[in-house]
C-alpha cells in the first residue's frame, strides 16, 4: 500500500481489476466459442450452396471450332473460329437449368417482376395466373432478361458463367462437338427434332450429359451467359452486335440441333433486356 492510501480505496480497486479481468475472459470464450461453432455454420452453408452444381477442374480446353467441324457459315459459324485454348481456374456450375420453382422463391423474397411477355400472356402464364403453374415448376424458367438471370444469381450466392466457363463444362477439354461427342443425336437433348413442342423438365436427358455431368447444355433452353459478345483472339471479325449483345449458349426446344445445340455455337448472342420462350440459364460459383 503506498503511504497515505487508505485500505478501502484499495480494495475498490482490487475489485475494479477483478470485474475487468472477468470481462475480459468473458469476451475470449465468446470468441473462442465463435471460433469452434464457425467452422459447421461454415460448412452447412458451403453445402446448402453447393448442392447439385458440379465441380469444374482447373486446366486447359479447347473453346471455338475448326473449319474442319463442318460448313463455315453454316453449320460452323464464323464468330467460333479460330479454335484456341483457353486456360480456367476450378469453379462450380449448376447440374441442371434453374427452374421456374427456384425462380419464383427469388420472386417471393425481393418482390422482383415474375417472368412473361406481356404480348403473349398465353405462353407463359405467370402474369395470368399470378405464379408458376404446378405442372412447370420443374421446367426451366423462361421470358428471363440477362438482367433478371443476374440478380437471381447474386441473389443465390453465386454468379453467371462466363462463356468459356459455360463452353468448357458443356464439352469438357477434347474439342467435341456436343456434350457427348461428335456425332449429332436428337434423342439427347431437348431441341427441335424432338418435336415436343415446348420445354421439359431439367435433367430429363440422362444420355446427353457433359462428361462432368451436366444436363441440358444442348438443349430445353438456351442460356444466358455473363460476356459480352465479342470477336475471338486472332479474329478479324466484325459485326454490329460485338459488344451490344449478350452470349447466349446452347440449343433450345425452340431450334434445330444443328447448328444450335453445338457446344461452340454463339448464335444466338441477344441484347440484355432481351425476354424470349427458349431462353433461361444457370448459375456458377468460384471455388473458396
Amino acid at each position: 500500500m503506498r503511504g497515505g492510501e487508505k485500505p478501502g480505496n484499495e480494495r475498490v480497486k482490487l475489485q475494479g481489476a477483478n470485474v475487468q479481468r472477468r470481462k475480459r475472459f468473458k469476451g475470449l470464450f465468446a470468441f473462442l466459442t465463435f471460433l469452434t461453432l464457425q467452422p459447421f455454420t461454415l460448412a452447412t452453408t458451403w453445402a446448402v450452396a453447393l448442392d447439385d452444381m458440379v465441380l469444374i477442374p482447373p486446366g486447359k480446353f479447347l473453346m471455338g471450332s475448326l473449319p474442319k467441324d463442318g460448313r463455315v457459315g453454316f453449320t460452323v459459324g464464323v464468330d467460333e473460329l479460330p479454335q484456341h485454348t483457353v486456360k480456367l481456374k476450378e469453379y462450380y456450375i449448376d447440374r441442371y437449368e434453374v427452374t421456374a420453382k427456384q425462380y419464383r422463391k427469388f420472386i417471393e423474397a425481393t418482390g422482383r417482376k415474375p417472368p412473361g411477355d406481356p404480348r403473349f400472356p398465353e405462353i407463359y402464364p405467370w402474369a395470368r395466373e399470378g405464379g408458376v403453374p404446378k405442372e412447370f415448376e420443374n421446367h426451366p424458367v423462361i421470358y428471363v432478361s440477362w438482367e433478371d438471370a443476374e440478380a437471381y444469381c447474386e441473389w443465390a450466392g453465386k454468379r453467371l458463367p462466363t462463356e468459356a466457363e459455360w463452353e468448357k463444362a458443356a464439352r469438357g477439354t477434347d474439342g467435341r462437338i456436343w456434350p457427348w461427342g461428335n456425332i449429332f443425336d436428337p434423342q439427347k437433348a431437348n431441341v427441335q427434332e424432338y418435336k415436343t413442342g415446348g420445354t421439359l423438365p431439367v435433367g430429363s436427358f440422362p444420355k446427353g450429359v457433359s462428361p462432368y455431368g451436366v444436363y441440358d447444355m444442348a438443349g430445353n433452353v438456351a442460356e444466358w451467359t455473363a460476356d459480352w459478345y465479342q470477336a475471338y483472339p486472332g479474329s478479324k471479325l466484325v459485326r454490329g452486335a460485338f459488344g451490344k449483345t449478350r452470349v447466349v449458349k446452347g440449343g433450345a426446344y425452340t431450334l434445330p440441333g444443328e447448328p444450335y445445340a453445338r457446344s461452340a455455337s454463339r448464335s444466338m448472342a441477344r441484347e440484355p433486356e432481351k425476354r424470349h420462350r427458349s431462353i433461361g440459364f444457370r448459375c456458377t460459383m468460384d471455388v473458396k
